[in-house]
């Protein structure tokens, strides 16, 4: 019996330890440590020590965030408003680009079949099929998530009643005794969220009724490719119009978009570093700034993505994270002046290089770096996500890839990060690879600032560990690497009119 115990006991502890080495993996060195990450603690260690930083503000364009994660609070960024950015689904406003693209030209492709049309009009045929299946995808979601909320309301009114209070608080539901799995899964949904409300009615019509309402219109309108486009209803309460604090989340176990997302990337690039808990972000020095574009009822749509790139290059970004992509665009001018606005204005864009598996040298994604012209955004990096052995496991198999169309790779699988209500979790993705990324090209921006954003771009382009199995997967042909960066950065030439 003792022997059971001593062995289980010491499974335990090496769980223990190989959970507790797991977390920042993502900053450790390949030579130290037999990880593949980028050198960020070894970088800090032996190049930075002693340094002083200047601040840079990072824009992280996402889901919002947790604006109480402990773990972020000296990082924010805090506007003229005393907000920490701008949400750009304050208000709904129209159809979805996807719906929009659904109808377009329906009643013309209708009406033939694929081996009719003319070999001029078959990418656009094409693209029409593609979104239509689309919309009806998210339509379907919508109807699900209105179903699911709608059960989740008769449970609550039920469990509600059983209490037999009209405003019951936190500690009603703690001791209530459920009658069914249903009531018990409703029952730990609320205990988790309820005491981030002032009280019951608050929590049931941000949860329920709200998300209710806001589902159905959207579902009746922004999702309906037969109704008109010049509807408007306010999301929430007007004074919300810079309120990036995050979407209710709906008692359901399957939420769509939430701050989480964001949450967890902001992070990855910004986490408190040395204070002992939770994950060091890259950068020690930043200011976050965040601009919802999506959430749990909206898609992103192209010109709240242009609003909020113009609106980060206005106050000061210098850097710009999107862990984000579709099929499709509907206003891609809108989004390239907005690229091209932030580069002149000397910013780095950062973009999730997406998790299809897919080769974007042959199949394109939005954004990207291709103007309508066919031109390209210069201060531009776009980031597969790696993993941490040296072998040919190293490029995630989940990660899209290109030869001239991904330019670097950077750790993404089983990435340790915060998330709402001051929580921690691991989560996989190109959206965690790209946040590495910026968190290097604002440390970079910190010590080095008189180096501008195609440089810092040449830097890291310049200093990443090259491996075969990467040579033709991205146009570096290897990972990030932060200490290699900021040793080149160092000896880089300075930019026009520098000293």
């Amino acid at each position: 019996m003792k022997n059971t115990v001593l062995i289980v006991t010491l499974f335990c502890l090496i769980l223990k330890a190989h959970a507790q080495s797991s977390i920042n993996w993502q900053n450790k060195d390949l030579e130290k440590d037999g990880t593949f990450g980028i050198s960020t603690e070894k970088a800090y260690k032996e190049l930075l020590k002693g340094k002083k930083a200047t601040p840079v503000i990072v824009a992280i364009i996402d889901s919002g965030i947790d604006t109480a994660q402990a773990d972020l609070q000296s990082s924010l960024w805090i506007n003229a408003e005393k907000g920490h950015g701008r949400n750009y689904l304050a208000t709904e406003i129209g159809q979805e680009d996807v719906t929009r693209l659904a109808s377009y030209k329906r009643e013309f492709y209708d009406s033939i079949s694929y081996t009719l049309i003319p070999e001029v009009y078959r990418a656009d045929y094409q693209l029409y099929t593609k979104t239509t299946d689309a919309l009806k995808g998210k339509q379907e979601n919508m109807r699900r998530l209105i179903s699911e909320l709608q059960d989740a309301k008769i449970i609550l009114e039920r469990i509600e009643k059983g209490i037999g209070k009209s405003d019951p608080k936190p500690e009603d539901f703690a001791h209530y005794k459920t009658v069914d799995p249903r009531e018990l899964l409703i029952l730990n949904l609320l205990n988790d969220r309820i005491n981030s409300y002032p009280n019951f009615q608050r929590f049931k019509f941000c949860e329920l009724d709200n998300l209710i309402t806001l589902a159905e219109f959207h579902l009746q309108h922004g999702l309906n490719d037969s109704d008109s486009d010049s509807f408007s209803i306010n999301k929430t309460q007007q004074d919300f119009n810079f309120d990036i604090s995050p979407d209710a989340l709906g008692l359901i176990l399957r939420p769509n978009y939430t701050s989480w997302h964001g949450t967890h990337v902001a992070g990855i690039i910004g986490a408190i570093r040395n204070n002992g808990i939770g994950l060091d972000g890259v950068a020690d020095n930043v200011k976050i700034m965040m601009l919802k574009v999506v959430g749990n009822i909206r898609e992103i749509r192209d010109q709240n993505l242009a609003n909020a790139i113009r609106y980060a290059v206005d106050n000061g970004a210098k850097v710009v994270n999107m862990s984000f992509g579709k099929p499709y665009t509907w206003n891609k001018k809108a989004v390239d002046n907005a690229v091209k606005y932030a580069i002149q204005k000397d910013v780095l864009l950062i973009l999730a290089s997406g998790n299809e598996g897919i080769n974007l040298d042959k199949e394109m994604l939005y954004p990207n770096r291709l103007y309508e012209n066919g031109e390209e955004a210069k201060a531009w990096l776009e980031v597969g996500a790696s993993d941490s052995k040296d072998d040919n496991t190293l490029a995630a198999s989940f990660s899209n890839y290109g030869k001239t169309t991904v330019d670097v790779f950077a750790p993404g699988v089983q990435i340790y990060s915060t998330i709402p209500d001051s929580k921690y979790e691991y989560s996989s993705g190109t959206s965690m690879a790209a946040p590495m990324v910026t968190g290097l090209a604002a440390l970079i921006r910190e010590y080095y600032p008189k180096l501008n954003a195609m440089q810092v771009k040449e830097v890291i382009m310049h200093s990443v560990v090259k491996r075969d199995v990467l040579k033709d997967k991205c146009v570096s042909g290897g990972i990030v690497n932060a200490y290699e960066a900021l040793k080149l950065a160092a000896t880089y030439p300075n930019p026009k009119g520098s000293k």
